[in-house]
């Protein structure tokens, strides 16, 4: 257990993660134990438990954590030979009473929770930043630091709460804005830049805080710090506006146009990003019983919802299955090859047959190719810690007391060598675990460990089996069609956002709007899961998978700026008809470009649009009163979230094959 297994989270979470794996062994145990005799039924139960198992890692971090835990706990029953059910429990007792504690109180795990650890420090250096102290190279690091956390795993580091899995968002946005500050952006921000800073600097404390109690407190200062920098962004922006309809000349108030952009664009990620960090913490402390029912979450706009997790468990498997993603067609590949394992066990004569399941298993990638890679490692791996063992027990003996000795140390090496060095190391580390566990058992010498290797290669090789048969190329295949999609539902949900605006709200505006979110939220969802299979397939030069990520990290703005403009509130109508026009008229060329459709649609700048038609109406209508001033508001914000695609993307949407 304590080899296999290694729970995030605090003390409590792990616990609570740890009892569920206890009830859940019990449980498989027997059920492997009765069905074992039974050929046909134990391979159609490996392949549901394979599946389900394999799946179920895409409702958060702490159970992915415990998949392997329980798949064996499955196929050591399966495979073996009936035992007494009653024995078999008292066994697992036991290691429960010696493991758990073990877990929880002895070394506890420091390396969980990078995710909100690396984005406290992002939010901490991008506030230096705005005020001069740290460099860009320091934000460029820590934000490289933060993406490896997150992007460095099959599936995402977060949790099934909603406060967890809210963090995911934080991610994109703190990187947008990494990139989008220099040195001359604090001075650009002006009057916004201590609000900012304040919000930032407020970010970092809820991160870092994991005492509840102390969360609050910092939560509240975040909160006044998000009413503040509101306060601040309102007078700023009226200020702006009147500006600009004031300039004696057009160069003029385009010029002032651009340096809004900036400010506003980044003002409001910023915001956003304090937001999303104050609704976790709110999220998180919650009674146990409203996380459960996934009640009590604070309200939110549509750019900072938190997804209840009643919602999260059933919309994230949901999404998921319907899209065909990378993780299901791996867990279906997962299912089928631990079943044809199991079903070798039982028409071929196998002395040991959970060593042929444990062999497919640790073999099994997202395609053909990975898999065969893994397939050589795996075998080098175990005949290397063959030779070590047997040249360990030629040399000592199998005797007891030596075996009881040298367990601890062939122990920690399985445990400790597959972190720190290669999967071939970690292979023969196990190996030698192996040999020592079983001349404890019964003492048979280097023996048993030939018969590990036979196992190990059949095992592999029904591995080798299942993946060319099933979706050989891996997500090379899918990531391709999640890029695609995620890019045509974020132009869809761009588009209706900002029609929201221009044309009016309604409640069938609105209505389309959150359905556009949710769906362009399963889509990320998609596009997550394939890139991350992607990359752990592809471990080649940058520039081979850059284009992939480029395209991913084009979809996921689009969609996240799209949500900043569906909390815009609209302004009345009547007023600044060809401004609006114009609006829509850029947010149609951007989502030509994104899909394909028209990839040579080009404007002028909508800065330069923006201000010249704004002007153009404010002349016409004599309007530097507040009125005016206030209508036109809503429609900068949007003007200067377009602009940004602009800025960011002025070529067409890469292919991406």
């Amino acid at each position: 257990m304590l080899i296999t297994t290694d729970f995030p989270g605090n003390r409590p979470a792990r616990a609570l993660a740890y009892g569920g794996l206890a009830i859940n062994g019990a449980i498989l145990i027997v059920l492997g134990t009765v069905i074992a005799p039974h050929a046909w039924l134990s391979v159609a139960a490996m392949f549901v438990v394979g599946v389900v198992v394999s799946f179920s890692g895409v409702l958060g971090e702490i159970v992915a954590a415990g998949q392997r835990a329980t798949l064996l706990l499955f196929v050591l029953p399966l495979c073996t030979p009936v035992g007494p059910i009653p024995e078999r429990l008292l066994g697992w007792l036991i290691a429960l009473v010696v493991c758990v504690p073990a877990a929880l109180f002895l070394f506890p795990p420091r390396h969980h929770d990078e995710l909100r650890r690396n984005a406290a420090r992002v939010c901490g250096l991008l506030a230096d930043r705005l005020e001069g102290t740290a460099s860009a190279r320091d934000v460029t690091r820590a934000m490289n630091e933060l993406y490896a956390s997150f992007l460095n795993a099959d599936y995402r580091p977060v949790a099934l709460t909603a406060g967890s899995r809210a963090l995911v968002r934080v991610v994109d946005d703190l990187g947008w804005i990494s990139d989008r500050v220099t040195d001359e952006t604090g001075e650009l921000l002006g009057a916004m830049r201590g609000t900012a800073v304040r919000v930032l600097r407020d970010s970092q404390a809820v991160l870092r805080v994991e005492d509840l109690a102390d969360r609050a407190a910092s939560e509240a200062d975040l909160r006044a710090a998000l009413a503040e920098q509101r306060v601040a962004a309102r007078g700023t922006y009226r200020d702006d506006i009147a500006e600009i309809l004031s300039k004696p000349d057009d160069a003029a108030a385009v010029e002032v146009g651009h340096a809004l952009l900036i400010r506003r664009t980044i003002s409001a990620t910023v915001s956003v990003t304090g937001r999303i960090i104050r609704n976790a913490a709110l999220a998180d402390a919650r009674p146990v019983w409203a996380r459960v029912l996934g009640r009590g979450l604070p309200k939110t706009g549509i750019a900072d919802w938190v997804m209840p997790e009643a919602v999260a468990v059933a919309a994230i498997p949901k999404g998921l299955l319907t899209t065909r993603s990378v993780v299901l067609r791996n867990s279906l590949r997962t299912g089928l090859g631990l079943a044809l394992a199991v079903a070798v066990t039982h028409a071929f004569p196998v002395q040991h047959g959970f060593w042929v399941v444990l062999g497919a298993m640790s073999v099994l990638r997202s395609s053909a190719l990975t898999t065969g890679t893994r397939v050589l490692r795996a075998v080098a791996g175990t005949a290397i810690g063959f030779v070590l063992g047997a040249v360990l027990i030629e040399l000592v003996g199998v005797d007891p007391v030596v075996m009881w000795i040298l367990l601890p140390f062939v122990s920690f090496g399985s445990a400790y060598v597959p972190e720190v060095a290669s999967f071939i190391a970690g292979q023969a580390a196990f190996t030698m675990m192996v040999l020592i566990n079983f001349n404890l058992i019964a003492p048979t010498g280097w023996r048993v460990g030939l018969i590990r290797v036979e196992d190990v290669v059949v095992g592999a090789l029904v591995g080798i089996l299942v993946s060319v048969l099933l979706w050989p190329r891996g997500a090379k295949a899918s990531v391709s069609k999640a890029v695609q999609q995620a890019r045509a539902v974020g132009a869809e949900f761009l588009k209706a956002a900002v029609q929201r605006v221009t044309r009016g709200d309604s409640e069938e505006a609105t209505n389309r709007v959150v359905t556009l979110s949710h769906a362009g939220l399963e889509a990320a969802r998609t596009l997550d899961d394939a890139v991350r299979q992607y990359l752990s397939e592809n471990g080649g030069p940058s520039d081979q998978r850059a284009p992939v990520v480029r395209s991913a990290n084009r979809a996921t703005r689009v969609r996240g700026v799209a949500e900043l403009i569906a909390d815009v509130v609209p302004p009345p109508l009547g007023v600044y008809d060809t401004t609006r026009a114009a609006i829509e008229d850029h947010a149609k060329a951007i989502c030509a470009r994104l899909t394909g459709v028209d990839p040579a649609s080009t404007l002028m700048p909508i800065v330069d649009t923006f201000v010249l038609t704004l002007r153009a109406e404010a002349t016409a209508d004599g309007p530097h009163h507040d009125l005016a001033v206030s209508a036109a508001l809503p429609l900068l914000t949007v003007a200067a979230h377009l602009g940004e695609l602009e800025l960011l993307y002025p070529q067409p949407a890469e292919s991406v094959h």
